[in-house]
């Protein structure tokens, strides 16, 4: 058995380390700006917050893509999946009022992307489900069929798609 040779340098240690500690300074400005959002007085501060929190993640993102991604990205997905929530919650109870309509779309294009992983569901589908509460997937799942029909903005197509989509998974799961 051969034992194994150590052929890094000390320049590779101290880029290693230098990597770790530009992941920890974000982790670490993440985890100060996502609980500053939750810990803020009223949903518009969240709001601020938030904004703040989506951009730490996107440098952490950027830096951790530079490793592996089959490891990091279920990490900063389920991350995102969060932010979302938190920006649909925060929405439903005023705090994007004081916003202006750019902002606004651009929070609202920003968080429903994740509901266009669901087949069928475009970007306008995506921002009318979100408004009414629908965060992500799994929350659409969540959802009885026949309540989607008190969602404006969902042209029939989708709808119909939607509601047998709901419906077959209701079945499957049942068996």
């Amino acid at each position: 058995m051969s034992a194994k040779t150590d052929t890094s340098t000390p320049k590779d240690a101290a880029i290693e380390h230098e990597t770790a500690e530009t992941l920890l300074s974000l982790v670490r400005r993440l985890e100060h700006e996502l609980l500053t959002t939750l810990d803020a007085d009223s949903p518009q501060q969240a709001v601020d917050s938030l904004l703040t929190s989506v951009e730490c993640l996107d440098e952490l993102d950027t830096a951790l893509a530079e490793l592996d991604p089959q490891v990091t990205g279920p990490l900063v997905q389920r991350l995102r999946l969060g932010l979302d929530r938190l920006a649909c919650d925060l929405y439903r109870r005023g705090g994007w009022q004081h916003l202006d309509e750019s902002q606004r779309q651009a929070l609202l294009a920003r968080h429903a992307a994740g509901l266009t992983q669901v087949d069928g569901i475009g970007p306008a589908s995506a921002q009318a489900l979100f408004l009414h509460g629908i965060s992500d997937p799994e929350r659409l799942c969540q959802w009885e069929p026949d309540a989607l029909d008190d969602i404006e903005g969902l042209n029939a197509a989708v709808l119909a798609r939607l509601k047998r989509e709901l419906e077959a998974s209701r079945k499957s799961g049942a068996e």
